[in-house]
């Protein structure tokens, strides 16, 4: 009898022995309760229900330190791009098959960004749902798009993941909001998704044995796709099982993206095993993708996450016969395994790396003084986050994932390559065999298709809204097993505009809520202003802002100055900056942003605009003009401030720059909540101003310095 089936032997005996103790202790625990209560108890419902009720789900709150977002931007999200524009290329095989571009977005419009918040660290209470058993506890968080916060392994104690104790958003994510730690969910397209701070749809139901199940699911506006999610911690099991089932109901097919961003605590020592010998990656200018082998490259073993000096994606090449899996486990063996069915194909490492720059950003993340030091190993659809895959009309692509704790024998954890792998392969078939995984699939597919109680609704209503639209269409219901609520008022001159044929009227002054670029909702739309609302400025607006969106920048210049001819709006004005910039009219572009920002003066989101505009298109006098009159509120807002200090340095006034970022006495630096991964506008400044001022080398204090990487030559 071989070794691996003696450790199955062994493994499956302590099961059964852990599993007899924690019955043991759940009846006496039970009993006891029952008995000081005064009560008879119910022995045929203890025994029946035991095995059941030692897997549970419970509703609860935790309380943590927390910016404060303030309300979203009032202004539609076109002034920034997702980075779609700056095609990477490819220096792969033809037969590496990767579809790298496909799939790109531009622009997040219809959801507008949620980039108002501070530095603020107060306690604040977030609703928490956990899921637990005698092995594992895991708590997520709904209003962060049903985060997996924490994943305690009982048996030792220790939580396998890298749990930020603060709520600290930055510039990460589509809508300008990212909270680093935890296992983030992120679909739809490239980047963190649109919820990733925001509720979702939270449910709960029960397999046919009765464990419990946590249900997050969410209707998503891009890609009019379903994103469902049933997660479940079944009796006795060491691993969380996530049940993930994607929909497209449309006749078109879409590009479908999905990465599970799983946050772990990064520790000298640590290693990250995988069934791959190369990695995709980028060159060292990051304008191509390249393929290398691994572990080592250039001297390093890259398996090691502390070798890699900058920050860096490696997207492993997995092995076609292997089943996928990723673990990152400690000097002695210990740590986190996560395995899938074979749909979610991909393997990610991120690290921050070992620079200052990647320090920084580590840090800026998380709570003063908090040991934000952490790396990313993440399982995706596709084989890099480059691509997205094409998904055929009306299908459901279906997968389960699984994570819990490994410990394997370090001594060939941290041998050879291939050592490691088998080690690491043969406690995952002896604890989680690939067959089991697809067993769970097949028989949890009914519990998928079935209702579930919603016990927090997300109250978005664009859900109910799509169902609205399909059933006066004629077609059939999308997901019936999922409660999308009822529309709300930011969908009710859409439904009006489905049912009557006009979008109705908007006071000019309420600050829009409802934008939408489905192709569908755009046909109706340009209908309606050439039959009913062919003088309605808000159906011109809407019209316009969608046209932007999808870059047909001449046809949206249009129709918003067909909307400011019939209503002269702040909106349509702001609308018809943005436009001229794209057009490259830089004088027309400055005088409608200016115009924009005189008729609402106190919005910080507006304001920020107007001077980023002013700056960017040659007029920066006017930009620190507008600062030096504007409201308190606005003059000290951060991101302002940075604007101002670009547009003094531009003017020749680089000692009053060099306040702003420095402070008077040179040590008390700008913070910019809002700053952008990958923006380094504040470093580079910083350089620009002190070699103005004379300096020959000048290095930026650590404070401000926010590049990753320093272009090592790393890859070749």
């Amino acid at each position: 009898m071989g070794s691996g089936w003696r450790k199955e032997i062994l493994h499956k005996m302590q099961k059964d022995f852990l599993y007899f103790l924690n019955m043991l202790r759940y009846i006496i625990k039970k009993t006891t309760s029952v008995l000081l209560d005064g009560q008879t108890p119910d022995t045929a419902n203890l025994l029946d229900g035991g095995i059941n009720n030692m897997s549970i789900l419970q509703e609860g709150t935790r309380k943590l330190l927390s910016a404060d977002f303030h309300a979203e931007s009032t202004l539609p999200a076109l002034a920034f791009s997702l980075g779609a524009k700056e095609k990477i290329r490819t220096q792969l095989d033809e037969d590496d098959g990767l579809f790298v571009n496909y799939g790109s977005v531009d622009s997040v419009y219809p959801y507008v960004c949620q980039d108002m918040y501070d530095r603020a660290q107060e306690p604040k209470e977030y609703i928490t749902v956990a899921l637990e058993n005698e092995n594992l506890r895991a708590v997520f968080l709904p209003e962060f798009g049903g985060k997996l916060w924490e994943l305690i392994d009982k048996r030792t104690g220790q939580n396998l993941l890298f749990s930020n104790e603060a709520v600290r958003p930055c510039n990460l994510a589509v809508r300008n909001a990212w909270t680093s730690g935890g296992i983030e969910w992120n679909c739809g397209f490239r980047g963190h998704h649109p919820f990733t701070c925001s509720l979702v749809n939270t449910a709960k139901t029960k397999l046919d044995d009765g464990t419990p199940v946590l249900r997050f699911y969410y209707f998503e506006r891009i890609r009019c796709a379903v994103i469902q999610m049933d997660l479940f911690l079944p009796d006795g099991s060491e691993f969380l099982f996530v049940r993930t089932r994607l929909t497209n109901p449309n006749d078109d097919m879409i590009p479908m993206y999905w990465w599970s961003n799983i946050a772990v605590r990064c520790k000298n020592g640590d290693r990250v095993i995988v069934p791959a010998n190369q990695t995709y990656t980028t060159n060292a200018l990051e304008t191509a993708v390249i393929k290398i082998d691994v572990p080592v490259h250039n001297g390093r073993d890259l398996s090691y996450p502390q070798n890699t000096v900058i920050a860096h994606d490696f997207f492993w090449k997995m092995e076609p016969k292997k089943r996928p899996y990723i673990a990152q486990l400690d000097k002695n063996g210990y740590g986190l395994c996560q395995t899938s069915t074979p749909r979610l194909r991909g393997r990610k490492l991120f690290v921050w790396g070992d620079s200052c720059g990647g320090r920084k950003w580590a840090s800026f993340l998380t709570g003063d003084g908090m040991d934000g030091a952490y790396d990313e190993i993440q399982a995706g659809l596709a084989s890099s986050q480059y691509e997205c895959l094409p998904m055929p009309p009306k299908t459901v692509w279906e997968w389960i994932e699984c994570y819990g704790a490994m410990q394997a024998d370090p001594a060939k954890i941290h041998d050879g390559w291939a050592r490691a792998q088998q080690e690491a392969e043969q406690i995952l078939d002896c604890r989680m065999p690939a067959v089991e995984l697809e067993q769970w699939l097949e028989k949890t597919r009914r519990m998928a298709i079935t209702p579930a109680e919603l016990i927090l609704p997300m109250n978005d209503g664009w859900g109910a809204l799509e169902l609205a639209r399909r059933e006066k269409m004629g077609w059939k219901r999308m997901n019936p097993q999922l409660d999308f609520g009822q529309i709300g008022q930011p969908q009710a001159c859409w439904m009006r505009l489905l049912t009557e044929g006009t979008i109705g009227e908007q006071d000019p002054d309420e600050v829009p809520r409802s934008y939408m670029r489905q192709r569908e909702w755009m046909e109706m739309l340009e209908r309606s202003v050439a039959q009913k609302d062919w003088d309605n400025w808000f159906a011109w607006y809407l019209l316009g802002t969608a046209y932007l969106a999808e870059e047909k920048n001449e046809q949206g210049c249009a129709a918003l100055k067909r909307s400011t001819e019939l209503q002269d709006t702040v909106w349509a004005a702001y609308g018809l900056a943005i436009a001229y910039e794209r057009l490259r009219d830089r004088e027309k572009a400055c005088v409608s942003m200016q115009k924009a920002y005189d008729m609402r003066r106190n919005d910080i989101a507006l304001a920020r605009e107007a001077c980023r505009c002013l700056t960017k298109n040659g007029a920066p006098e006017r930009a620190v003009e507008l600062l030096a009159h504007a409201d308190e509120s606005i003059r000290q807002d951060a991101r302002c401030r940075l604007i101002c200090a670009e547009a003094l340095f531009q003017l020749g006034r680089a000692a009053e720059a060099d306040k702003i970022l420095c402070g008077e006495d040179g040590k008390h630096y700008l913070v910019v909540p809002d700053i952008r991964e990958g923006e380094v506008s504040i470093t580079e400044l910083w350089i620009d101003i002190h070699k103005s001022l004379g300096e020959r080398d000048p290095q930026p204090p650590e404070e401000l310095e926010f590049r990753k990487d320093v272009r090592h030559a790393e890859w070749g």
